[in-house]
C-alpha cells in the first residue's frame, strides 16, 4: 500500500474560507507525486492533488472561493487517482442562526424507542425454532385479510461510532382536522361523468388545453364560486379547500376567456366531489404506537399526504416569477434567477438552481423534505435573434439545400421549439399599437404542414425546400362572412396567398425580412403562421433534451456545491422562494413550517478488508476515505485467457499527441499482463493489424466482420470524443452482432504520457471482468454470501424519444446474480416488455411461460453450475428504482414469479430457499449534512463514507435505513435509500441483530463494485442492474434517442433499421453469461 500525502495547507476556518484541504495520496505509485496542495482562502479552493497510486492525481478543489465554494475538482483516472485538492470556499459545516447544533427531538427518540420494545426482537433473543415461532408474527402476509404487510423493523441498529447530523426537513405542524378535495375538469362543453367516459374512448376533442391556459380557466372557475373559498390547487386536476365549496346543482361553473386577438372562448369547470381529507387521522396514525387499521396500504394517508403538498406548492406555483416543474420542483426565472454561465455563443439553454419539497410522514411527526434542484430551460430569446446567432437570416434559394450547416441549424431550431411557448406582437392600426397573445409553438413552417386542412386549402410551398419562409409559404385566405373584415386591400377572398404579401397589406407599418425561417403557432395539421419578428421565446420552459458535452459539464460544475452550501441555500432562498415564511395561506390552512433543519441520530459504520493479489499470495487493504491504492498488486483472480485482440482507431486524431495511437496500444498490453496479472497476450494480433475507421455503422460492421473471421476475442476502441451516439454504434457491432467484447477510450486520455498507468489500470479491472474475472475481493463478516445468490434487477423506460415512436418503445429489463463468494461475477440478462411498465413480469400473464419466471430460473441455474452442483440456500434480491407507491406491486406482483423460479428449480422434496428482497432507490431527496467538521469529508463537506440513519427522519413500523457508503469528493453526497420489503434471512439467523448484519453487508458490499478501488454509492446488485437495462437501452437506441436531437452531439448521422430489426437485437451467444455491460 502507498503511504497518504501529506495534509494540505489549510485555508480559515472562519466564516466563509476555505477549509483545511486534504493532500493527494503521496509518495507510493507508478507516478509518484508529493505533497497535496491543500484549499486555500476563500477565493481559492482547492490545489493540486499529489500523484499517488496509478494515477498522477486529478486537480484538486475547484476555482471558486467564498460563498461560491469551488466548482469541481477533476477527475483524475476514476478509482486508482490520487487524492483530491483541498476544499473549495464556503464553511465547514453548517450552522443555524443561532450557532448552537440542536440534539434530535427527544419526544420522537421516546416514540422510536417504545415501539421497539414492544414490537422488536428482544437483545436476547437466539437465532433457531424459537426466534422462528416468534418471527411468525412479523409475516409480509395478513393470512386474514390476504393483502400485503411490509415487515416491522426488527430493531434499530447499534454498530458504528454514534454522530449527529442536521437533515433536509423542517417540522411541520398542523392545527386542521379536516380537509375536503375536489377534483376538476375542464371541457368544453357539458358532460356528466359517465359521458365524460364515453368521449374519452373516442377521437381527443381538438380543443384539450393544458398548461398555462389550463391554469387561467381554474383560476377564474375558482374566482367565481360564492363565498370566496380558501383554496389551493395545483392549477391542473386538485382544488384543495378548508370547506366545502358552494356549487351549482350540477356542479358547473361556465368560464368566458377573452384573451385578444384570439376569439373569446367559453369552457365549463366542473368540481366533483368532496372527498374528506383526514388530517387528524394522519397525525393521530404517526404518534401512536398501534396501527390500528391493519389494512395492508403503503404507504398509508397518501391523499393526505397528496393534498398537504398541494397547498405547499399553490404559492410558488401562483407566483408569476416561479417556473413549476412536475409536482414540486420550483424555479425563480425573474430577477431573482439562479442560473449557470454558459460560455457557448450558440447555447440555447438556461441551467437554474431552484428547490424541490415533499410533504414526508415519519414517526411522531410530520415533516417537509426540501431539497436544491437543477433544471435545463429554454433560454429567452427573440426569435430574430436567435436565427442571426445561428446564421440563419436568408435561407431563401438553394442554400437550405447546398449549405448542410443550415440545413443542421435549421433541423435543430425546428426541434427546440416545437411545444414551446412564445409571445406575439400584433401590430395594431396605428404606429407603435402592438396587441400580445401568448401562444404554442409547432416549430418551423415546414412542407408536410396542412394535413388536416381541406383538400386544396392547405398551404403550399413555392420552392422544394423543406422549410418554409414569409415569401415562400402561401396559405388559403378564406371569405369570412360579415361582420369580419373584408380581405387585406389588393387580395382576394378564396386564393392563395403567401404570408409576406398578407403582412405587407394588412400591416402596412410591420418592417419583416421575408426570408427568415417562418413561424408555426398553430398545429401541423392546421397551422397559424406568423413572422419572426412579432415572436419572442418566453422565459420560464422546462426542456427535456439531452445535454451536449459541454453542457452537461457545465451543469456538474453548477450543480457540485458543498454539503454546508447547500444547506445555507435551502435555509434561506429555498424558504423564501418556496414561500414557508409569512405566507397567509399557509396560515389559512393552519399549516406552521419550523424555522430550523431538524436533526438526527447516524451511525459511521467500519470499512471492510480489501484483498488483492501480492505476488501469488493475498493481501488485505483496509480502505481509508472510502478508497485505495492499488500499488504493485494484482488482481484476485484472472479471468479467460484473451490470445487474440486487437484495436480500432476512429477519426484519427493528428493534433498534439504524446504518443501515437500504436505506442500507446503496446504500453497499455505490456502494463495489463505484466503490472496488473489480466491473463492477455501483450501485444495486439498482427493479423489483424492497425485499423482505422470513418466510424461509419456500415464501416464499424465491415471491420467487426473480419475481426471475427480472425478469432478477435477483444477490441479496443479508440473514439476521437466523446460521442454518444458513435459508442452506441460501437456496442451494438460488438455485443450484438459479432459478439467481440469491446472497451471504448478516448484517443486524447490513452496517448498522454502524463497519468496514463492510471488509465490503463482503469480500463483494465473492465477488460478482466469482461473476461471472467475476479479484481478483488471483500471480506464477509456475515458468513452468509458463501451460500447466497445475490441478485439485482431494474427496469428503464423510454425518454426523449423520437416523435411518433412512444408508443412501440418497449420498457427494458435488466437482471443481474452473482456466481461466488468472490462478488465478483454479475452475469446479466436483458428483456423487453410493456412500454412504461415499471412492473417486471408484465409481458405476460402466466408464471410458466413468463419471461421473468423463465431468465430468474436461469440465474439459479447458473449459480449451480459454478458451485459444484449445489443450490444456493438464500437468495437475496436488490430491487432497484420503485417508488414508495410501487412497494405493493413488487410483493404481489414480482415476488411470486420470484417463487415460481425457485419452485421449478428446486426438487419437489427439497424447501425452496428463503429470500429478503430490499428495495433501493438514489433518486429521492433526502441529504444529510455534518455538524461536526470532525465528521466530514474534507472536501464536499459531506458526512464521511459509511454514514448511516435509521432514524429520526423514517417510520419506526417499516425497516428501512439511508446508507452513504462512498466518500463524497465533491458536491453533496446522496446516500442510498434501503426499504426491506422482505425478510425470511436476516431475522431468523441473526436475531436482535438482524438490523445490524444487514445494514454491515449492505455497507461492505460497496466495496466489491469491480470497476473501481472505492466504494460505491448503491449496492452493487441494484448499480449492475441499472447498468445492464441501460446497455440494452443502447443495443435499440433508434428506440430512445433521437440522433438529431437538439442536444446531440453528433449531426446528419441517419440509421435505416426497421423497427422489426431494432426489436430483435439480442446479445450475441459469444457474450451471454459474462459482464458485457461493463
Amino acid at each position: 500500500m502507498s503511504g497518504r500525502g501529506g495534509r494540505g495547507r489549510g485555508g480559515g476556518n472562519d466564516g466563509f474560507r476555505g477549509g483545511g484541504g486534504r493532500g493527494g495520496y503521496g509518495s507510493g505509485g507508478y507516478q509518484g507525486g508529493g505533497r497535496g496542495r491543500g484549499g486555500g482562502g476563500g477565493g481559492g479552493g482547492g490545489g493540486r492533488g499529489g500523484g499517488g497510486g496509478y494515477d498522477g492525481g486529478g486537480r484538486g478543489g475547484g476555482r471558486g472561493g467564498g460563498g461560491g465554494g469551488g466548482y469541481r475538482g477533476g477527475r483524475g483516472g476514476g478509482g486508482f487517482r490520487g487524492g483530491g485538492g483541498g476544499g473549495g470556499g464556503g464553511p465547514d459545516v453548517f450552522t443555524d442562526p443561532s450557532g448552537q447544533v440542536p440534539q434530535p427531538d427527544v419526544k420522537v427518540t421516546e416514540l422510536e424507542d417504545a415501539w421497539m420494545k414492544k414490537h422488536g426482537i428482544s437483545p436476547q433473543a437466539k437465532p433457531g425454532p424459537q426466534l422462528e415461532t416468534a418471527l411468525a408474527r412479523l409475516t409480509i402476509q395478513d393470512p386474514q385479510s390476504g393483502l400485503t404487510q411490509l415487515p416491522k423493523r426488527p430493531a434499530f441498529g447499534t454498530n458504528g461510532t454514534p454522530i449527529i447530523l442536521w437533515a433536509n426537513y423542517f417540522m411541520l405542524k398542523s392545527k386542521v382536522d379536516h380537509l375536503y378535495r375536489y377534483d376538476v375538469r375542464v371541457m368544453p362543453k357539458k358532460l356528466s361523468q359517465s359521458e365524460e367516459m364515453e368521449a374519452t374512448t373516442k377521437k381527443a376533442d381538438d380543443r384539450e388545453i393544458k398548461g398555462k391556459k389550463l391554469a387561467k380557466i381554474i383560476e377564474l372557475a375558482l374566482k367565481q364560486l360564492k363565498g370566496n373559498p380558501t383554496y389551493a390547487t395545483e392549477y391542473k386536476q386538485q382544488v384543495i379547500t378548508l370547506q366545502k365549496l358552494k356549487l351549482s346543482e350540477d356542479s358547473f361553473e361556465m368560464v368566458t376567456l377573452a384573451e385578444p386577438p384570439r376569439k373569446t372562448e367559453t369552457w365549463y369547470v366542473r368540481f366533483d366531489g368532496p372527498t374528506s381529507i383526514d388530517i387528524r387521522g394522519l397525525t393521530s396514525h404517526l404518534l401512536s404506537l398501534e396501527d390500528r387499521d391493519n389494512d395492508g396500504t403503503f404507504p398509508k394517508y397518501l391523499a393526505e399526504i397528496d393534498s398537504l403538498g398541494v397547498v405547499f406548492g399553490h404559492g410558488p406555483r401562483s407566483d408569476a416569477g416561479t417556473a413549476a416543474v412536475g409536482r414540486s420542483r420550483f424555479f425563480a426565472v425573474d430577477g431573482r434567477r439562479d442560473g449557470a454561465e454558459l460560455h457557448d455563443q450558440q447555447a440555447l439553454i438556461d441551467i437554474l438552481r431552484g428547490y424541490v419539497q415533499s410533504v414526508r410522514p415519519a414517526t411522531g411527526r410530520l415533516l417537509l423534505n426540501t431539497n436544491v434542484t437543477h433544471g435545463v430551460f429554454r433560454k429567452e430569446f427573440a426569435l430574430v435573434k436567435l436565427f442571426e446567432r445561428f446564421g440563419l437570416t436568408d435561407i431563401s434559394g438553394p442554400r437550405q439545400d447546398t449549405n448542410n450547416e443550415v440545413r443542421r441549424n435549421l433541423d435543430k431550431l425546428h426541434r427546440f421549439l416545437a411545444k414551446s411557448r412564445i409571445r406575439c406582437k400584433i401590430p395594431g392600426d396605428r404606429p407603435g399599437e402592438y396587441l400580445t397573445s401568448d401562444r404554442g409553438m409547432a416549430g418551423l413552417a415546414v412542407r408536410s404542414d396542412g394535413g388536416g386542412e381541406p383538400k386544396g386549402e392547405g398551404p403550399q410551398f413555392t420552392t422544394k425546400q423543406r422549410f418554409g419562409t414569409p415569401a415562400t409559404v402561401q396559405f388559403f385566405l378564406r371569405a369570412a362572412p360579415p361582420p369580419a373584415s373584408p380581405p387585406p386591400p389588393g387580395l382576394k377572398a378564396n386564393t392563395m396567398v403567401t404570408v409576406a404579401d398578407y403582412y405587407k397589406s394588412k400591416y402596412k407599418n410591420s418592417n419583416f425580412n421575408p426570408n427568415l425561417p417562418l413561424i408555426n403557432v398553430g398545429t401541423s395539421k392546421k397551422p397559424i403562421y406568423f413572422v419572426a419578428e412579432q415572436c419572442t421565446l418566453l422565459p420560464g420552459q422546462p426542456l427535456k433534451a439531452r445535454l451536449s458535452p459541454s453542457e452537461a459539464d457545465s451543469m456538474i460544475r453548477f450543480a457540485c456545491r458543498s454539503a454546508p452550501q447547500n444547506a445555507q441555500s435551502i435555509t434561506t432562498a429555498g424558504r423564501a422562494l418556496l414561500k414557508l415564511d409569512g405566507n397567509t395561506l399557509l396560515d389559512k390552512f393552519g399549516l406552521d413550517v419550523g424555522k430550523q433543519l431538524v436533526t438526527v441520530k447516524g451511525r459511521e459504520l467500519t470499512p471492510p478488508f480489501v484483498t488483492y493479489k501480492q505476488g501469488s499470495s493475498p493481501f488485505d487493504i483496509t480502505p481509508t476515505d472510502g478508497g485505495w491504492l492499488m500499488k504493485k498488486l494484482r488482481v484476485w483472480q484472472k479471468g479467460d485467457e484473451i490470445k487474440n485482440w486487437t484495436y480500432l482507431v476512429i477519426h484519427e486524431q493528428t493534433g498534439r499527441l504524446d504518443m501515437s495511437p500504436q505506442e500507446a496500444v503496446a504500453s497499455f498490453g505490456r502494463f495489463l499482463r505484466n503490472d496488473m496479472g489480466v491473463n492477455m497476450n501483450m501485444s495486439p494480433t498482427p493479423a489483424a493489424g492497425y485499423k482505422t475507421s470513418d466510424g461509419s455503422p456500415a464501416d464499424l460492421k465491415k471491420r467487426f466482420e473480419a475481426f471475427a473471421k480472425s478469432k478477435i476475442q477483444f477490441v479496443l476502441v479508440l473514439l476521437p470524443s466523446k460521442d454518444a451516439t458513435l459508442y452506441n454504434d460501437v456496442k451494438k457491432v460488438g455485443d450484438v452482432h459479432t459478439g467481440i467484447a469491446t472497451v471504448c477510450v478516448q484517443q486524447s486520455m490513452i496517448t498522454k504520457g502524463k497519468g496514463q498507468q492510471g488509465y490503463f489500470a482503469n480500463v483494465g479491472l473492465k477488460v478482466n471482468l469482461k473476461f471472467g474475472g475476479a479484481n478483488h475481493r471483500v471480506q464477509d463478516k456475515t458468513q452468509l454470501v458463501s451460500k447466497t445468490m445475490f441478485v439485482g434487477y431494474d427496469v428503464t423506460h423510454p425518454t426523449n424519444l423520437p416523435s411518433g415512436a412512444s408508443d412501440n418503445a418497449p420498457s427494458l429489463v435488466g437482471l443481474v446474480s452473482s456466481l461466488d463468494e468472490n462478488l465478483a461475477q454479475w452475469p446479466a440478462v436483458a428483456w423487453e416488455q410493456k412500454s412504461r411498465s415499471e412492473k417486471v413480469g408484465d409481458d405476460k400473464g402466466k408464471e410458466d411461460d413468463n419471461l421473468f419466471v423463465e431468465n430468474f430460473k436461469g440465474r439459479i441455474r447458473l449459480w449451480q453450475r459454478n458451485n459444484a452442483g449445489r443450490l444456493p440456500d438464500n437468495i437475496i434480491i436488490f430491487r432497484d428504482g420503485v417508488s414508495e407507491g410501487q412497494f405493493s406491486m413488487v410483493i404481489n406482483d414480482e415476488l411470486p414469479h420470484i417463487r415460481a423460479a425457485c419452485r421449478a428449480v428446486y426438487a419437489a422434496n427439497v424447501k425452496p430457499p428463503p429470500i429478503t428482497l430490499i428495495v433501493s432507490v438514489k433518486r429521492h431527496q433526502t441529504r444529510f449534512y455534518p455538524t461536526d467538521r470532525n465528521h466530514m469529508h474534507p472536501r464536499s463537506k459531506s458526512p464521511k463514507e459509511g454514514t448511516i440513519v435509521d432514524r429520526g427522519v423514517t417510520n419506526v413500523r417499516h425497516w428501512d435505513f439511508f446508507l452513504q457508503a462512498h466518500a463524497s469528493l465533491q458536491g453533496t453526497a446522496r446516500p442510498a435509500h434501503y426499504t426491506v420489503l422482505v425478510d425470511e434471512i436476516f431475522r431468523a439467523n441473526f436475531g436482535a441483530q438482524a438490523a445490524n448484519r444487514l445494514e454491515e453487508l449492505t455497507h461492505d458490499m460497496c466495496y466489491a463494485y469491480g470497476r473501481a478501488t472505492k466504494a460505491v454509492s448503491i449496492c452493487p446488485p441494484a448499480y449492475y442492474a441499472d447498468l445492464v437495462a441501460t446497455r440494452a437501452r443502447v443495443h435499440k437506441s433508434e428506440f430512445y434517442e433521437d440522433t438529431k436531437t437538439v442536444m446531440s452531439s453528433r449531426s446528419g448521422v441517419t440509421t435505416t433499421a426497421s423497427e422489426a430489426e431494432v426489436a430483435a437485437r439480442r446479445v450475441h451467444p459469444n457474450l451471454v453469461n459474462s459482464m458485457y455491460y461493463i
